[in-house]
């Protein structure tokens, strides 16, 4: 999760796999994907690819998203629509990258933003990519009794952070860490009484502040047992392929190159913390097959402004400080495409699941 700082026909579904653009000497992309906490209204505004998507989504969940996404005027959270929203947004506007002859080098998500990069890898349809959205928005939205919740951190380092969590659920009382964001960003997921005696000792450890964010249940906690169950059970009915290119986890942060693993650690995902910081900090240090890192971080249907870029640019300076630093750009819209439009890091963005 994270807090601030006309129509062309294309296919959602398996193509022919394309080579990456990289080669000695030539651009190389990250493409980032933000999870649940991108969703903006008339976020499908501009992108030629989302009505033929929304139909998909129709046939295959009978969801209707273009209320979620053109029309109304405040950001859902209904589970099940906002979770298919941001996946065919997303999906969207990789598409319009791709149309105009980008490519992703390599890709990892945030939280749910993993399936729309294991879109963007082929190693999920995008149909199948729905199915799963749907499954786990419905598992989550019967935790949301508003018992649970989850605040940002910002300015403690991710230690100090563990240190607090580590002292209260020693006490009994419920505190987790739920993602791993940036070097100073960290989230929790637990009890709101538990957020609520966290907060003090947390800004006693360092941090500049706290606050609870807009999520009625405890995401990448224990709390999800029942949407691990939940979600288990609708991927026994998916294939998974190799992904097409390198793909990094937000669970372990480390390249991921089996079905089965990726199977498991989708199921992992919604109980254990999120590693984006981790898996950032990898990718850019391995680089792509060989090659010297990436020329440019891409955060793929992101809204104004980018969820993910000023973490990445935080990560950068802070753990792979030898390496030369991305561009970062963001893409929201065809006039974004394909390289997208330059962000500039200030300070970063505190961030949901």
């Amino acid at each position: 999760m994270f807090h601030r700082y006309g129509r062309a026909r294309t296919s959602p579904e398996r193509q022919r796999p394309s080579p990456p653009t990289a080669g000695p000497g030539g651009p190389r992309s990250l493409w980032v994907f933000a999870g649940q906490g991108a969703q903006q209204p008339h976020m499908g505004v501009g992108l030629s690819a989302a009505p033929d998507l929304f139909e998909r989504v129709r046939s295959v969940a009978g969801l209707d998203l273009a209320p979620a996404c053109v029309l109304d005027e405040t950001a859902h959270w209904d589970q099940p629509v906002v979770q298919a929203a941001i996946l065919t947004i997303e999906t969207a506007s990789a598409q319009a990258c791709r149309a105009r002859g980008a490519r992703p080098d390599a890709v990892l998500g945030h939280s749910f933003g993993e399936y729309a990069a294991l879109v963007m890898a082929e190693s999920l349809t995008f149909d199948d990519a729905v199915r799963l959205a749907v499954a786990r928005g419905q598992a989550m939205a019967g935790l949301a009794d508003g018992s649970t919740a989850m605040a940002a951190v910002i300015g403690a380092t991710n230690e100090a952070v563990e240190e607090v969590c580590d002292d209260l659920l020693r006490s009994g009382v419920s505190v987790h860490v739920a993602a791993y964001n940036s070097p100073g960003q960290t989230v929790l997921a637990g009890t709101r009484e538990g957020l609520a005696l966290a907060a003090p000792r947390l800004r006693a450890a360092g941090a500049a502040r706290t606050r609870t964010l807009p999520v009625p249940f405890a995401a990448h906690s224990p709390y999800m047992a029942a949407v691990q169950e939940r979600l288990g059970q609708a991927l026994e009915h998916i294939r998974v392929d190799p992904p097409r290119v390198p793909y990094y986890s937000s669970v372990t942060g480390d390249r991921v190159r089996r079905p089965d693993e990726i199977r498991a650690l989708l199921v992992r995902s919604v109980a254990e913390p999120v590693r984006f910081r981790q898996a950032v900090a990898n990718a850019l240090s391995e680089g792509y097959e060989g090659y010297e890192g990436y020329d440019s971080v891409l955060e793929v249907g992101s809204d104004r402004p980018p969820r993910l870029l000023g973490l990445v640019g935080e990560i950068c300076r802070c753990d792979v400080p030898k390496r030369p630093p991305p561009r970062l750009c963001a893409v929201a819209a065809d006039r974004d495409a394909p390289d997208g439009r330059p962000f500039v890091p200030t300070a970063a963005p505190a961030v949901r699941s």
